[in-house]
């Protein structure tokens, strides 16, 4: 029995892979790009365990192929395109596709073929202005106000999931993730918005001049392999209470971006950053406005779960990747 993890080469996906991985488990990756190829050599001794399907989730004929590779016990949906305001102005059609109408494939898919748990990765910035008015963010209580279409697709497969479970009925847990930073983030294609963490990771790689905006802004940080593990959780959970969670660090990473500098720096000797001077232009973006964080008690309560990295650890073992890792964007631009 595998669990299938669509988008499993993407940043979320890759980090869940890995980790099903290492469980022991026996996983089917289903994406239309290609692994890094650090990926590849780490996950050759998994070969066994790991089947690659390559495909699209607007293809339905191909997500049903996916559920051919293996027998599917669990589903993770974690295949989006997290799009900035150019790519939306640009095709929207497609946006709406892969995050709407790619989740229906999914779902439909592993109805017909008889799995259980789908787990369905949505993003905190479905709170959309609720994010930059208020302090703590809940699933029930704080109300959903996209903006993005990102955010609005997002939000819109969540309603999709909470109806089909229903009508259905079906066993499908949405996760709303906040920012996810660490290894295997790169540019697939269907990210517009690269991490500012890892905007600074490949400044330090190149020995180079990080220039940042003048005042640091509060995000809902989580490290990736938090992301990964807390998606496990709910995956493996007999019985969740409810349909939608707070999947973020549970703690306020003020701070942090100065912290990771001087992390970067201590590795790479070679790598410098400062603040912008007045009038000049940052070269590291993100965006200028703090928002809330995601109370993460529900996720705790039903399933058990919380995360085990701060800061401190998260940038430690987002060290020691780099350094294993030292030409993956090079590779991966």
């Amino acid at each position: 029995m595998a669990t299938l993890v669509t988008g499993g080469a993407g940043f979320v996906g890759l980090n869940l892979v890995e980790a099903l991985l290492a469980r022991g488990e026996e996983v089917v990756l289903f994406d239309s790009g290609a692994l890094p190829a650090a990926a590849e050599w780490g996950f050759a001794r998994h070969a066994a365990r790991l089947a690659f399907v390559k495909g699209d989730v607007r293809d339905s004929a191909a997500v049903e192929r996916a559920f051919s590779a293996k027998r599917i016990e669990r589903v993770a949906h974690c295949a989006a395109v997290t799009s900035g305001a150019a790519r939306e102005a640009r095709e929207p059609s497609a946006i709406v596709a892969v995050n709407v109408q790619g989740t229906i494939n999914v779902l439909e898919a592993a109805r017909r073929r008889g799995a259980g748990r789908v787990v369905v990765t949505s993003s905190g910035a479905v709170y959309g202005e609720s994010a930059y008015r208020l302090a703590q963010l809940h699933e029930d209580a704080t109300p959903a106000v996209p903006v993005t279409l990102y955010a609005i697709t997002k939000f819109a497969a969540e309603r999709v999931c909470a109806r089909l479970r229903e009508l259905w009925p079906m066993d499908v847990v949405c996760a709303r993730l906040g920012t996810v930073v660490g290894p295997w983030e790169r540019d697939t294609g269907a990210r517009d918005n690269f991490g500012t963490h890892s905007q600074l990771a490949r400044f330090a790689l190149k020995g180079e001049t990080a220039v940042l905006p003048p005042r640091e802004v509060r995000r809902d940080w989580i490290y990736a392999r938090d992301a990964a593990d807390g998606l496990a959780a709910l995956l493996e959970a007999r019985a969740p209470g409810h349909g939608l969670y707070n999947l973020g660090a549970g703690k306020d990473w003020s701070g942090c971006i100065t912290a990771w500098c001087e992390a970067l720096r201590s590795a790479f000797p070679e790598f410098r950053f400062r603040a912008a001077k007045e009038g000049e232009e940052p070269n590291i973006g993100y965006t200028d406005c703090d928002r809330g964080l995601m109370d993460v008690g529900r996720l705790a309560h039903d399933v058990g779960f919380r995360p085990r990295f701060g800061p401190a650890e998260a940038y430690a073992d987002y060290l020691e990747w780099l350094k294993r890792t030292p030409d993956f964007w090079e590779k991966n631009a």
